[in-house]
């Protein structure tokens, strides 16, 4: 089930690419962030009304669910719209995929969660694998002010979500809120945020009115946010806020791979081994245990020991499963 949870995820916020460049135009950005959210808070109050489950929680989880609407689905989404502006999409991606290693560091300080050597080597290696892929993009950006503008937007940006999955993280183990109702309040809150913010600073809210930007948006509302995020999520609350947000590490190379197809994009030797690097860690985060054991099985002699080091592993990383994490 987590494997199926993690590629849906990969799968449509590998896609968000898509419906994110059907946006751009005429209308700001930050109110193209504040539809967004609106329109996918709208679809889920919908799926929760037909579904009949309770959306009555006391202040103080309104409160927490409000925190998580600004981390999560207001100022990093953007702070992230605003750092494209000024980065090629390789670097936005490599600098968003650090959110691993900023939930490593915020799991141990907030949640108290014991720190895995499998996800602090897989994490380096998918940030090394994701710079191998995009070394073009990299090597090709100029030194200037415009590049450490767009880092310092993409590194808050990406510390702002970290900070949400922590929030989210907590709300459902300590505050034990539901998946689906805390997301569909989150989301009407980050909304919310966000449309207060373009007001006051200005932002006119306008509508393009072509299928271009409209495609785009109800994209990016439901399949980009309520369907990823809910998966998301429900992730995060199986293995914990650390290996979840190593999606953040495969989902470029969908994008990449749609590039292929619909840009035109032309691989390397440097892009193909970056990527069998990512592959590759992202097989040992999910499942570098079991498939180490399956491994020591076909090799000769090494069953016992390999065996032994999956269950020192499997001792480091609490065991997937609801409830936990």
């Amino acid at each position: 089930m987590n494997i199926v949870l993690y590629a849906v995820i990969v799968l449509f916020w590998g896609t968000t690419w898509i419906g994110i460049k059907l946006q751009l135009g005429s209308v700001d950005p930050a109110v193209s962030v504040a539809y967004r959210f609106l329109l996918a808070a709208v679809c889920m109050f919908i799926w929760t009304s037909a579904r009949k489950l309770p959306m009555r929680f006391p202040l103080r989880s309104h409160l927490r669910l409000a925190l998580v609407g600004l981390l999560m689905y207001s100022a990093n989404y953007v702070l992230f719209y605003y750092c494209s502006e000024h980065l090629v999409s390789g670097l936005v991606s490599i600098i968003f995929c650090l959110s691993v290693g900023f939930n490593i560091i915020n799991g141990r300080i907030f949640l108290k969660r014991p720190i895995s050597r499998t996800v602090v080597l897989g994490s380096v290696a998918g940030v090394l694998g994701l710079a191998l892929v995009f070394g073009d993009d990299i090597a090709h950006t100029k030194a200037s002010s415009d590049l450490l503008t767009g880092v310092l937007l993409g590194l808050g940006a990406t510390l702002l979500f970290s900070f949400g999955n922590i929030a989210s993280s907590w709300n459902q183990t300590s505050g034990g809120l539901p998946i689906v109702q805390s997301t569909a309040w989150s989301m009407l809150y980050g909304g919310a945020f966000t449309s207060i913010g373009c007001l006051v600073a200005g932002n006119s809210f306008t509508v393009e009115p072509s299928f271009r930007y409209v495609a785009g948006l109800v994209y990016l509302s439901v399949c980009g946010s309520a369907i990823a995020f809910v998966t998301y999520l429900t992730l995060l609350s199986r293995i914990g806020p650390d290996r979840a947000a190593f999606a953040t590490v495969a989902f470029p190379v969908v994008s990449l791979s749609l590039s292929t197809v619909f840009e035109d994009y032309h691989w390397n030797v440097l892009a193909v081994l970056g990527v069998l690097v990512v592959l590759a860690a992202n097989a040992n985060i999910l499942a570098g245990p079991r498939l180490r054991t399956a491994l020591g099985r076909l090799l000769p002699g090494s069953a016992s020991g390999t065996a032994d080091a999956a269950t020192r592993e499997s001792s480091a990383v609490p065991e997937s499963g609801p409830g936990r994490g």
